[in-house]
C-alpha cells in the first residue's frame, strides 16, 4: 500500500520527527502481543523506529516504553532495547461479553465505556441507536456488542519515495475504514503561534488514534503565512482532490477557501466568518456564531429556571455583554421577574432562596465580587455564568462549586475524566509541554475535529452529513450537531452545553 504522501512545514526537531512518524505510517489494528524478553539493536543508516519495529515484529509503543528518549530522535549507532514479539491470533471479545448489558455509573461516558471493554466507539453506538454520552443517565442499561473478528485485507505495494513508507503485506482495518481519506491542513505554523501549533499537535494525536483503528489517512500540510500564500496554493490547484480541508487563520483566508473549488468539505476550526460564498464543496462552521448560540441558550435558560427570580449583578462601569442584553429582553417580553444589584462591597441582603444570579459580563473580577456578594448564603441560590470562566484557573473553578454554578458554553473540557487524563498524559509525553490553559483548549479542539470528521468521512464518504445520528459525536471538549444554514452548502455546529458545578460530586455537562 502506498502511504500518506506528506508535504509539511518546518517544525521544531521533535515536532518534525513526530509529524513524519505519524503521517507516513498506517498502523495495523492488531498489535502483536509482547512478552518481557528483550534484545538490543544498534541503529543503522536510514533506519527509523517504525522500520525497526517492523523488522522485529514489535510494537512501536513498547519500544518507546523501553526507550523513552527515542521519541525525540534516533541516530546511527544508538542502542535500542527491543521486546521480542510473539504473534497471537485475532483478538475476539470473550463469549461472556457477547450481547452483555452494562449499567451506566456516575461519571461514565460512552467513550470511557468503549475503552473499558476494548471495543470501538462506533460499534458501541451502532448497538445502542439514539444513545450518546450527552443523553445517557446513571442507572441506564446499554448493550455491549461483541468485538468482531476481522479478516486481513490484502495490500498492494508500491515503490517507496522519499516521503512514503510501505506497510506490511496485510493489515487488519477497522470495520469503519472504507478508503483512504485525503486531508489538507492550511495553517501559519512557521509563525509559531501557540494556538495553531497546539491545534496541529492535537490533530496529529487524533490521527494517531484513528490510524490505530485501521483508518487510512493521507495528510498534506501547507504553510499559509499570509493571504497571498493561500491564493497561490489555490491557483496552483493544491486544494484539488481533497476530501477534508482544515484551517484558515483570518476571515479573508476563510472566505477564499470557502469559495475555492475541488474539495469535498471545508472544516472551519477557529473563526466565525459569516455570509460565505461557497464553491462546489460543503463548508462547516465548527464554532457557531455567538448570536446563533445565544438564540439557542436563552429559551433553554427560561425553561430551566422558570418560576425563579433572576438577579443581574454589576459594578459601576461594567458593560453588559450580548447574552445578558438578550436575556434581559427575553425576560421582559415573557413577563418574568428580574432585577439588578450592585456588587463590590461585600455581601448583599435580600437574596431569595431560589435566586439565579447572573453577572452582566464574563469579567473575572466581577465574578469574584458577585460571589462575595452572595456570601455564605448559598442554599438554593444559583450562580449562572459565562464560557470564559473556564480559563480562570482551577482555584476559580473550585470556588464555583460553593454557589451551585451553571455556565453555558460551546466548549467544555473536564480534566478529571479518565479519557481526558489519558489525552493530557499522551500530549505531554509526545510534545514535551503541557496543554495551555486557554478557552477553548486548541490542542483538544484539533483532537476532537480530527477524530470526528475523519472518522465520519471514512465511514460514509461525501454523504456523511446525512448520517450524523450514526457517527460518534461526543468529543473531549465539544460535541457536534450540524444544521444547514441559510447560505448554500454551509452547515453550522449548533451544539452547546449547560455545565454544572455541584457542591459535591462530578461536574456534569448537559448537551443541547
Amino acid at each position: 500500500m502506498l502511504l500518506d504522501n506528506i508535504q509539511k512545514p518546518r517544525l521544531a526537531p521533535a515536532r518534525r520527527w513526530l509529524a513524519t512518524f505519524l503521517l507516513a505510517v498506517t498502523f495495523s489494528t492488531s498489535l502483536l502481543a509482547q512478552n518481557r524478553r528483550i534484545r538490543e539493536h544498534e541503529v543503522q543508516r536510514e533506519e527509523t523506529v517504525y522500520s525497526i519495529a517492523k523488522r522485529y515484529g514489535a510494537s512501536i509503543d513498547k519500544i518507546y516504553e523501553l526507550n523513552p528518549w527515542a521519541r525525540q530522535q534516533i541516530k546511527v549507532g544508538d542502542k535500542l532495547l527491543i521486546p521480542t514479539a510473539t504473534a497471537t491470533s485475532s483478538s475476539q471479545t470473550p463469549t461472556s461479553q457477547k450481547g452483555r448489558k452494562h449499567r451506566i455509573e456516575a461519571g461514565e461516558t460512552l467513550y470511557s465505556i468503549s475503552r473499558s471493554y476494548g471495543i470501538d466507539l462506533a460499534l458501541l453506538l451502532r448497538a445502542n441507536p439514539g444513545v450518546t454520552s450527552s443523553n445517557i443517565q446513571v442507572g441506564q442499561e446499554i448493550t455491549i456488542p461483541a468485538a468482531t473478528a476481522q479478516a486481513d485485507s490484502p495490500v498492494t505495494k508500491a515503490p517507496e519515495t522519499p516521503s512514503t513508507v510501505t506497510t506490511p503485506e496485510t493489515v487488519t482495518p477497522s470495520p469503519v475504514a472504507v478508503a483512504q481519506t485525503r486531508v489538507l491542513m492550511l495553517l501559519p505554523l512557521e509563525r509559531k503561534d501557540k494556538q495553531y501549533l497546539e491545534f496541529f499537535e492535537g490533530f496529529l494525536l487524533g490521527m494517531y488514534d484513528l490510524k490505530k483503528q485501521g483508518i487510512s489517512i493521507q495528510l498534506t500540510t501547507l504553510e499559509v503565512p499570509n493571504d497571498q500564500a493561500l491564493r497561490t496554493h489555490i491557483e496552483q490547484g493544491r486544494l484539488q482532490g481533497k476530501d477534508l480541508v482544515f484551517g484558515g487563520g483570518t476571515e479573508g483566508q476563510i472566505r477564499a477557501i470557502s469559495a475555492a473549488a475541488g474539495y469535498n468539505y471545508y472544516i472551519i476550526p477557529f473563526s466565525k466568518a459569516s455570509h460565505l460564498e461557497t464553491g462546489e464543496g460543503r463548508v462547516i462552521l465548527t464554532n457557531a456564531h455567538t448570536s446563533t448560540i445565544i438564540d439557542r441558550v436563552i429559551p433553554t435558560f427560561l425553561q430551566k429556571y422558570k418560576g425563579r427570580e433572576v438577579i443581574f449583578a454589576s459594578r459601576p462601569g461594567d458593560t453588559e455583554d450580548g447574552f445578558v442584553s438578550q436575556l434581559r429582553s427575553a425576560l421582559s417580553h415573557a413577563g418574568l421577574p428580574f432585577r439588578s444589584i450592585q456588587v463590590g462591597s461585600g455581601a448583599v441582603g435580600g437574596l431569595s432562596s431560589d435566586a439565579v444570579v447572573v453577572p452582566i459580563s464574563p469579567d473575572r473580577n466581577l465574578a469574584m465580587a458577585t460571589m462575595a456578594a452572595i456570601g455564605t448564603r448559598t442554599s438554593g441560590v444559583t450562580l449562572f455564568g459565562h464560557p470564559q470562566w473556564q480559563a480562570y484557573g482551577s482555584q476559580f473553578q473550585q470556588s464555583l462549586r460553593r454557589y451551585n454554578t451553571t455556565i453555558y458554553s460551546t466548549f467544555f473540557f473536564d480534566p478529571t475524566l479518565a479519557e481526558s487524563k489519558e489525552f493530557l498524559s499522551q500530549f505531554t509525553g509526545w510534545f514535551s509541554h503541557k496543554v495551555s490553559n486557554s478557552y477553548p483548549k486548541y490542542s483538544v479542539l484539533g483532537y476532537d475535529l480530527a477524530r470526528y470528521f475523519i472518522r465520519a468521512y471514512s465511514m460514509y464518504g461525501r454523504n456523511f452529513i446525512n448520517s450524523m445520528s450514526s457517527i460518534p459525536s461526543d468529543g473531549l471538549q465539544l460535541d457536534f450537531y450540524l444544521q444547514r444554514s441559510d447560505e448554500a452548502n454551509v452547515y453550522t455546529n449548533t451544539r452547546f452545553f449547560f455545565v454544572h458545578y455541584p457542591s459535591s460530586g462530578a461536574i456534569t455537562r448537559e448537551a443541547h
